[in-house]
């Protein structure tokens, strides 16, 4: 008789943009009733985003004042 309502979707995409990725969430045990006596639970996102590439600049300077 439980209803669990989530929406990550608003987050996800304002972050997908940048290049971030849902990579897990977890429920905490912090547990708090509103006023019409619905529940919410905290939860701990984690995302990740791949490493940018270095850039070659520094290299490419470092061999032409050779």
């Amino acid at each position: 008789g439980v209803e669990v309502q989530t929406d990550y979707v608003p987050l996800l995409n304002s972050l997908a943009m940048y290049g971030w990725q849902l990579t897990c969430v977890l429920p905490t045990p912090i547990v708090k009733t509103n006023r019409e006596g619905d529940l919410s639970t905290k939860q701990i996102v984690f995302l990740q985003r791949p490493s940018l590439p270095q850039k070659a600049k520094k290299k490419e300077s470092k061999v032409n004042n050779l």
